[in-house]
Protein backbone atom coordinates (compact mmCIF):
# COMPACT_ATOMS: atom_id res chain seq x y z
CA UNK A 1 0.00 0.00 0.00
CA UNK A 2 2.74 2.04 0.72
CA UNK A 3 4.22 1.76 -2.59
CA UNK A 4 1.17 2.02 -4.33
CA UNK A 5 0.70 5.17 -2.62
CA UNK A 6 4.35 6.84 -3.38
CA UNK A 7 4.02 5.95 -7.31
CA UNK A 8 0.35 7.74 -7.16
CA UNK A 9 2.20 10.66 -5.41
CA UNK A 10 5.15 10.59 -7.95
CA UNK A 11 2.63 10.65 -11.03
CA UNK A 12 0.81 13.45 -9.54
CA UNK A 13 4.44 14.90 -9.00
CA UNK A 14 5.19 14.24 -12.44
CA UNK A 15 1.76 15.75 -13.86
CA UNK A 16 2.26 19.15 -12.26
CA UNK A 17 5.35 19.74 -13.39
CA UNK A 18 4.19 19.10 -16.97
CA UNK A 19 1.03 21.59 -16.23
CA UNK A 20 4.11 24.20 -14.83
CA UNK A 21 5.98 23.87 -17.76
CA UNK A 22 2.92 23.85 -19.90
CA UNK A 23 1.85 26.96 -18.43
CA UNK A 24 5.50 28.63 -19.23
CA UNK A 25 5.29 28.37 -22.69
CA UNK A 26 1.15 29.51 -22.79
CA UNK A 27 1.45 32.44 -20.75
CA UNK A 28 4.75 33.65 -22.39
CA UNK A 29 3.46 33.04 -26.06
CA UNK A 30 6.00 30.01 -26.70
CA UNK A 31 4.62 26.83 -27.37
CA UNK A 32 6.12 24.49 -30.14
CA UNK A 33 3.68 21.88 -32.02
CA UNK A 34 6.09 19.30 -30.62
CA UNK A 35 6.82 19.53 -26.83
CA UNK A 36 3.79 20.81 -26.10
CA UNK A 37 1.94 18.75 -28.02
CA UNK A 38 3.17 16.25 -25.22
CA UNK A 39 2.76 17.88 -22.44
CA UNK A 40 -1.15 18.74 -22.92
CA UNK A 41 -1.54 15.40 -23.78
CA UNK A 42 -0.36 13.94 -20.93
CA UNK A 43 -0.77 16.76 -17.86
CA UNK A 44 -4.40 16.41 -16.86
CA UNK A 45 -5.48 13.41 -18.32
CA UNK A 46 -3.10 11.94 -16.14
CA UNK A 47 -4.93 13.65 -13.16
CA UNK A 48 -8.27 12.69 -13.98
CA UNK A 49 -6.60 8.87 -14.56
CA UNK A 50 -5.26 9.18 -10.55
CA UNK A 51 -8.47 11.20 -9.60
CA UNK A 52 -10.73 8.14 -11.33
CA UNK A 53 -8.68 5.07 -10.13
CA UNK A 54 -8.61 6.44 -6.42
CA UNK A 55 -12.16 7.03 -6.72
CA UNK A 56 -12.55 3.42 -7.42
CA UNK A 57 -10.31 1.83 -5.00
CA UNK A 58 -11.90 3.94 -2.21
CA UNK A 59 -14.70 3.37 0.00
CA UNK A 60 -18.26 3.85 -1.19
CA UNK A 61 -21.06 5.52 -0.10
CA UNK A 62 -23.50 3.32 1.37
CA UNK A 63 -26.41 5.63 2.57
CA UNK A 64 -27.71 9.18 1.99
CA UNK A 65 -25.72 10.55 5.39
CA UNK A 66 -22.29 9.44 3.95
CA UNK A 67 -23.62 10.80 0.28
CA UNK A 68 -24.24 14.17 1.99
CA UNK A 69 -20.49 14.31 3.81
CA UNK A 70 -18.80 13.29 0.86
CA UNK A 71 -20.67 15.74 -1.29
CA UNK A 72 -19.86 18.57 1.68
CA UNK A 73 -16.25 17.26 2.04
CA UNK A 74 -15.48 17.82 -1.93
CA UNK A 75 -17.07 21.11 -1.60
CA UNK A 76 -15.21 22.31 0.49
CA UNK A 77 -11.96 20.58 -1.07
CA UNK A 78 -12.54 21.42 -4.85
CA UNK A 79 -15.59 24.44 -5.12
CA UNK A 80 -14.51 26.27 -2.19
CA UNK A 81 -10.93 27.38 -3.60
CA UNK A 82 -12.21 27.62 -7.20
CA UNK A 83 -14.62 30.17 -6.23
CA UNK A 84 -12.22 31.87 -3.63
CA UNK A 85 -9.74 32.91 -5.91
CA UNK A 86 -12.10 33.88 -8.61
CA UNK A 87 -13.01 36.31 -6.27
CA UNK A 88 -9.93 37.12 -5.26
CA UNK A 89 -8.74 37.97 -8.67
CA UNK A 90 -11.74 39.75 -9.99
CA UNK A 91 -12.83 41.95 -6.85
CA UNK A 92 -13.58 44.99 -8.73
CA UNK A 93 -15.86 42.93 -10.99
CA UNK A 94 -17.07 39.29 -9.03
CA UNK A 95 -20.56 38.67 -10.47
CA UNK A 96 -19.47 39.39 -14.13
CA UNK A 97 -16.49 37.22 -13.36
CA UNK A 98 -18.63 34.72 -12.11
CA UNK A 99 -21.12 34.82 -15.03
CA UNK A 100 -18.39 33.95 -17.26
CA UNK A 101 -16.45 31.58 -15.42
CA UNK A 102 -20.17 29.48 -14.37
CA UNK A 103 -20.67 29.14 -18.67
CA UNK A 104 -16.64 29.39 -19.56
CA UNK A 105 -14.99 27.46 -16.95
CA UNK A 106 -11.38 27.35 -18.40
CA UNK A 107 -11.30 31.01 -17.66
CA UNK A 108 -11.36 29.83 -14.39
CA UNK A 109 -9.46 27.09 -12.22
CA UNK A 110 -11.71 24.72 -14.34
CA UNK A 111 -9.97 21.21 -13.16
CA UNK A 112 -11.52 21.80 -9.66
CA UNK A 113 -14.90 22.33 -10.66
CA UNK A 114 -14.32 19.44 -13.28
CA UNK A 115 -13.28 16.89 -10.75
CA UNK A 116 -16.38 18.08 -8.42
CA UNK A 117 -19.18 17.39 -11.02
CA UNK A 118 -17.38 14.11 -11.80
CA UNK A 119 -16.81 13.47 -8.08
CA UNK A 120 -21.12 14.11 -7.75
CA UNK A 121 -21.87 12.05 -10.76
CA UNK A 122 -19.63 8.77 -9.32
CA UNK A 123 -21.10 9.55 -5.69
CA UNK A 124 -24.53 9.53 -7.14
CA UNK A 125 -24.65 6.59 -8.52
CA UNK A 126 -22.53 5.05 -5.36
CA UNK A 127 -25.70 5.94 -3.32
CA UNK A 128 -28.31 4.48 -6.37
CA UNK A 129 -26.10 1.19 -6.17
CA UNK A 130 -26.06 0.78 -2.73
CA UNK A 131 -30.12 1.47 -3.05
CA UNK A 132 -30.07 -1.50 -5.63
CA UNK A 133 -27.64 -3.69 -4.45
CA UNK A 134 -26.60 -4.42 -8.00
CA UNK A 135 -23.62 -2.98 -9.66
CA UNK A 136 -25.26 -2.86 -12.36
CA UNK A 137 -26.93 0.42 -10.91
CA UNK A 138 -24.00 1.91 -11.11
CA UNK A 139 -22.95 1.79 -14.20
CA UNK A 140 -26.37 2.40 -15.54
CA UNK A 141 -26.15 5.61 -13.42
CA UNK A 142 -23.40 7.06 -14.30
CA UNK A 143 -23.69 6.35 -18.05
CA UNK A 144 -27.17 8.40 -17.89
CA UNK A 145 -25.06 11.06 -16.17
CA UNK A 146 -22.50 10.91 -19.15
CA UNK A 147 -25.56 11.09 -21.36
CA UNK A 148 -27.01 14.22 -20.47
CA UNK A 149 -23.12 15.50 -20.76
CA UNK A 150 -23.26 14.72 -23.98
CA UNK A 151 -26.71 15.68 -24.20
CA UNK A 152 -26.02 19.63 -23.41
CA UNK A 153 -22.86 19.85 -25.45
CA UNK A 154 -25.09 18.71 -28.33
CA UNK A 155 -27.35 21.14 -27.67
CA UNK A 156 -25.09 24.02 -27.44
CA UNK A 157 -25.49 24.31 -23.54
CA UNK A 158 -22.77 26.32 -22.24
CA UNK A 159 -23.64 26.11 -18.53
CA UNK A 160 -20.62 24.21 -16.67
CA UNK A 161 -18.71 23.76 -19.95
CA UNK A 162 -19.80 20.32 -20.85
CA UNK A 163 -17.35 20.68 -23.71
CA UNK A 164 -14.45 20.16 -20.97
CA UNK A 165 -17.07 17.51 -19.35
CA UNK A 166 -16.46 15.23 -22.19
CA UNK A 167 -13.31 15.32 -23.14
CA UNK A 168 -12.07 14.46 -20.03
CA UNK A 169 -14.99 12.07 -18.65
CA UNK A 170 -13.39 8.74 -20.29
CA UNK A 171 -10.16 9.04 -18.19
CA UNK A 172 -12.27 8.97 -15.02
CA UNK A 173 -14.16 6.26 -15.56
CA UNK A 174 -11.80 4.16 -17.30
CA UNK A 175 -9.88 4.60 -14.49
CA UNK A 176 -12.80 3.98 -11.85
CA UNK A 177 -13.36 1.02 -12.88
CA UNK A 178 -9.63 0.09 -12.90
CA UNK A 179 -9.81 1.22 -9.19
CA UNK A 180 -12.84 -0.71 -8.24
CA UNK A 181 -11.70 -3.79 -9.99
CA UNK A 182 -7.85 -4.59 -10.36
CA UNK A 183 -8.24 -7.96 -9.97
CA UNK A 184 -9.43 -8.62 -13.76
CA UNK A 185 -6.54 -7.17 -14.65
CA UNK A 186 -3.99 -9.18 -12.57
CA UNK A 187 -5.82 -12.22 -13.32
CA UNK A 188 -6.06 -11.83 -17.26
CA UNK A 189 -2.91 -9.76 -18.59
CA UNK A 190 0.44 -10.73 -17.60
CA UNK A 191 2.87 -7.92 -16.13
CA UNK A 192 5.07 -8.79 -19.15
CA UNK A 193 1.78 -7.85 -21.83
CA UNK A 194 1.34 -5.06 -19.56
CA UNK A 195 5.04 -3.58 -19.87
CA UNK A 196 5.58 -4.53 -23.92
CA UNK A 197 1.96 -2.79 -24.34
CA UNK A 198 3.32 0.31 -22.43
CA UNK A 199 6.64 0.45 -24.22
CA UNK A 200 4.75 -0.03 -27.62
CA UNK A 201 1.86 2.53 -26.74
CA UNK A 202 4.63 4.98 -25.32
CA UNK A 203 6.55 4.92 -28.69
CA UNK A 204 3.20 5.03 -30.85
CA UNK A 205 2.59 8.37 -28.78
CA UNK A 206 5.48 9.66 -29.44
CA UNK A 207 4.64 9.52 -32.83
CA UNK A 208 1.48 10.69 -32.91
CA UNK A 209 3.08 13.61 -31.10
CA UNK A 210 5.32 14.40 -33.73
CA UNK A 211 3.40 13.88 -36.97
CA UNK A 212 -0.15 14.96 -35.34
CA UNK A 213 -2.34 18.14 -33.85
CA UNK A 214 -3.21 16.59 -30.43
CA UNK A 215 -3.90 20.38 -29.19
CA UNK A 216 -6.62 21.88 -31.39
CA UNK A 217 -10.12 19.73 -31.19
CA UNK A 218 -12.03 20.11 -34.12
CA UNK A 219 -14.84 17.38 -33.70
CA UNK A 220 -15.32 13.98 -32.80
CA UNK A 221 -12.98 12.62 -34.84
CA UNK A 222 -10.31 14.11 -34.03
CA UNK A 223 -10.90 14.53 -30.13
CA UNK A 224 -11.06 10.48 -30.03
CA UNK A 225 -7.20 10.37 -32.00
CA UNK A 226 -5.92 12.44 -29.44
CA UNK A 227 -8.18 10.66 -26.68
CA UNK A 228 -6.71 7.88 -28.18
CA UNK A 229 -2.61 9.29 -28.04
CA UNK A 230 -3.24 10.53 -24.22
CA UNK A 231 -4.31 6.85 -23.04
CA UNK A 232 -1.44 5.31 -24.70
CA UNK A 233 1.17 8.37 -22.98
CA UNK A 234 -0.56 8.10 -20.31
CA UNK A 235 -0.27 4.36 -19.71
CA UNK A 236 3.34 4.19 -20.74
CA UNK A 237 4.33 7.04 -18.12
CA UNK A 238 1.76 5.05 -15.74
CA UNK A 239 3.98 1.80 -16.17
CA UNK A 240 7.08 3.41 -16.42
CA UNK A 241 6.61 4.56 -12.35
CA UNK A 242 4.68 1.43 -11.16
CA UNK A 243 8.43 -0.49 -12.29
CA UNK A 244 10.59 2.55 -11.15
CA UNK A 245 12.33 1.52 -7.85
CA UNK A 246 12.36 3.36 -4.34
CA UNK A 247 15.07 6.20 -4.78
CA UNK A 248 14.99 9.98 -3.26
CA UNK A 249 14.02 11.43 -6.50
CA UNK A 250 10.96 9.32 -6.58
CA UNK A 251 10.71 10.13 -3.03
CA UNK A 252 10.89 14.17 -3.83
CA UNK A 253 8.46 13.97 -6.78
CA UNK A 254 6.17 11.94 -4.17
CA UNK A 255 5.90 15.10 -1.95
CA UNK A 256 5.86 17.27 -4.43
CA UNK A 257 2.63 15.24 -5.27
CA UNK A 258 1.16 15.62 -2.33
CA UNK A 259 0.90 19.30 -3.08
CA UNK A 260 -0.50 19.76 -6.52
CA UNK A 261 -3.74 21.51 -5.34
CA UNK A 262 -1.52 24.39 -4.01
CA UNK A 263 0.47 24.14 -6.62
CA UNK A 264 -2.58 24.32 -9.29
CA UNK A 265 -3.92 27.03 -7.94
CA UNK A 266 -0.88 29.73 -7.42
CA UNK A 267 1.81 28.72 -9.97
CA UNK A 268 0.40 30.38 -12.99
CA UNK A 269 0.34 33.74 -11.70
CA UNK A 270 3.92 34.27 -11.85
CA UNK A 271 4.76 32.23 -14.78
CA UNK A 272 5.45 36.10 -16.90
CA UNK A 273 7.45 37.48 -13.47
CA UNK A 274 10.82 37.66 -16.01
CA UNK A 275 8.93 38.93 -18.97
CA UNK A 276 6.69 42.22 -17.74
CA UNK A 277 7.16 43.57 -21.18
CA UNK A 278 6.30 40.56 -23.04
CA UNK A 279 9.34 39.75 -24.98
CA UNK A 280 8.36 37.12 -27.50
CA UNK A 281 10.99 34.60 -27.64
CA UNK A 282 11.57 31.11 -29.86
CA UNK A 283 11.26 28.09 -27.61
CA UNK A 284 14.23 26.11 -29.06
CA UNK A 285 15.85 28.96 -29.59
CA UNK A 286 19.30 29.78 -27.04
CA UNK A 287 17.28 32.50 -25.81
CA UNK A 288 13.93 31.00 -25.33
CA UNK A 289 15.17 27.84 -23.63
CA UNK A 290 17.49 29.69 -21.27
CA UNK A 291 14.34 32.06 -20.78
CA UNK A 292 11.84 29.36 -20.11
CA UNK A 293 14.53 27.40 -17.27
CA UNK A 294 14.92 31.08 -15.54
CA UNK A 295 10.53 31.72 -15.13
CA UNK A 296 10.23 27.82 -14.52
CA UNK A 297 12.84 28.02 -11.27
CA UNK A 298 11.30 31.99 -10.70
CA UNK A 299 7.93 30.36 -10.71
CA UNK A 300 8.82 27.59 -8.66
CA UNK A 301 10.22 28.94 -6.13
CA UNK A 302 7.79 32.09 -5.61
CA UNK A 303 4.77 29.14 -5.65
CA UNK A 304 6.37 27.37 -2.62
CA UNK A 305 7.49 30.67 -0.96
CA UNK A 306 3.23 31.51 -1.16
CA UNK A 307 2.17 27.92 -0.35
CA UNK A 308 4.42 28.49 3.07
CA UNK A 309 2.88 31.82 3.78
CA UNK A 310 -0.80 30.88 2.91
CA UNK A 311 -0.32 27.12 5.22
CA UNK A 312 0.75 29.58 7.52
CA UNK A 313 -2.44 31.40 8.20
CA UNK A 314 -5.34 29.02 9.32
CA UNK A 315 -8.23 30.96 7.38
CA UNK A 316 -6.51 31.59 4.20
CA UNK A 317 -5.70 27.82 3.68
CA UNK A 318 -8.46 26.79 3.95
CA UNK A 319 -10.89 29.31 1.94
CA UNK A 320 -7.61 29.46 -0.74
CA UNK A 321 -6.39 25.28 -0.39
CA UNK A 322 -9.38 24.33 0.78
CA UNK A 323 -7.71 22.72 3.86
CA UNK A 324 -7.88 22.92 7.71
CA UNK A 325 -4.86 24.07 9.42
Amino acid sequence: MKERNESLDCLKGIAILLVMAGHVQVHNQMTDPYLYDIIKSLQMPLFFLISGYLAGAGSKISNFSQYKSRIKKRAVSYLLPFFSWLCLQHLTYIPQALHTVLFQLDYGLWFLMTLFLFTFMTCTAQLIKAKIKKEWAFWLTLLGSCCLVLFAYLANVTFLSPSILIIYLPYYICAYFCGLHPELIQKWIPEKVLNTAAFSGGVLFLLMAYFLDLVTVTGFFILGVQTFASFLGCFALIRLVLLWRDNPLKTKLAGLGRHTLEIYVLHYQFATVLNPDKTLYSFWSPEGLLYSAAAFAVMSMLTAVFIYIIHRIPWASFFLFGKHA
